[in-house]
C-alpha cells in the first residue's frame, strides 16, 4: 500500500471490533508475534475461539469479569481498505499503575505497517473518541527509547510531564488536554 501524499481521511477509520475482519486481525497478530510482540489479552491465546476474543473485548468495555489490575477500556480496531492496521484501547479511567505505565490510551500499528502514517491517524482518532467519553484530558506513555512513539503523541499535543524508570527502563508520560 503506498500512502505518500495519500489524505490521512483516505487511511482508514477505527471500527468495533468484528467478525468481519477475523481473517486480517489473525495475520496482524502473527506479524506481532514474529516481531516478538503481543497484542491479545491477558487469558487469550492465538488459537482461541475469535467470537470469545470478541467478547472479552465487549465485557472489557462493560466493566465485566475484569482481571483485578484493569480498568474499563474500549477497545477500537484501525482498518483501512477493509485490512485490520492496528488498535487503539481507551482507558475510561487510570489506576496506580496505568498512572506510571499504559495511561488512558493505548495504541499499536501492526509491523508492516508502521511509519505510514497510520500512527499518527490511530492516535488523533483515539483522542477523538476519548473527548466523546467526557474525559477532558489523557495520560499517553512510550518507551524512552520508542522515538517513533513520542513523535507521535507530541504531533498529537502530548506535553511531557516526565520521565519515570520502571524496572529499569525509562517511561516518557504526557498529558493531551482537550480545549
Amino acid at each position: 500500500m503506498k500512502n505518500e501524499g495519500q489524505n490521512l481521511e483516505q487511511m482508514g477509520g477505527l471500527v468495533r471490533p468484528s467478525l468481519v475482519y477475523k481473517d486480517s486481525f489473525i495475520e496482524a497478530a502473527k506479524e506481532f508475534e514474529d516481531a516478538g510482540e503481543n497484542i491479545y489479552m491477558r487469558g487469550s491465546k492465538p488459537n482461541d475461539d475469535f467470537n470469545q476474543l470478541l467478547i472479552k473485548i465487549k465485557e472489557r468495555e462493560e466493566g465485566a469479569n475484569l482481571p483485578a489490575d484493569r480498568v474499563p477500556q474500549t477497545e477500537l480496531w484501525f482498518v483501512s481498505g477493509g485490512e485490520f492496521i492496528g488498535w487503539t484501547k481507551i482507558r475510561h479511567k487510570t489506576n496506580e499503575k496505568l498512572l506510571q505505565e499504559g495511561g488512558h490510551i493505548g495504541y499499536s500499528i501492526r509491523p508492516s505497517k508502521r511509519k505510514m502514517g497510520f500512527g499518527n491517524k490511530i492516535l488523533n482518532l483515539a483522542l477523538q473518541e476519548a473527548e466523546k467519553l467526557g474525559m477532558e484530558k489523557v495520560l499517553v506513555t512510550c518507551d524512552d527509547d520508542n522515538e517513533g512513539s513520542a513523535r507521535i503523541i507530541e504531533n498529537n499535543g502530548g506535553v511531557l510531564e516526565n520521565k519515570i524508570s520502571i524496572e529499569g527502563k525509562l517511561k516518557r508520560r504526557y498529558w493531551i488536554e482537550f480545549k
